[in-house]
């Protein structure tokens, strides 16, 4: 059986890699794998948080299906920006997106 701390240590990694994604890339895809990669470990510490304990929790899994339907949203969201975005040839650095024109 894994121990529960190694499970936290590989979400806090995630969310270590995903926030140096963030902090240091102004690319829109990274920006949006960054945030995906924190919703994938903040769902991995929920797993293993609920999996240690030995009762059953019935609002674990509505949370955990919650996560997963905001991450799916954020996958959608993702592809329909790219597209626009490769379609109207706009730049995908995040600081030149001030320069769109509605």
């Amino acid at each position: 059986m894994i121990v529960l701390a190694y499970v936290f240590a590989l979400a806090v990694a995630l969310i270590g890699v995903a926030m140096a994604g963030l902090a240091t890339d102004r690319h829109f895809i990274v920006i949006m794998l960054g945030i995906e990669l924190i919703l994938l470990a903040s769902t991995i510490a929920l797993v293993a948080f609920f999996e240690s304990n030995n009762a059953v929790n019935p609002g674990a899994m509505v949370l955990l299906i919650s996560i997963w339907a905001v991450a799916a949203v954020e996958i959608i969201t993702l592809i329909t920006f790219y597209v626009y975005m490769k379609f109207r040839r706009i730049d995908f650095d995040v600081s030149k997106l001030s320069k769109m024109r509605w």
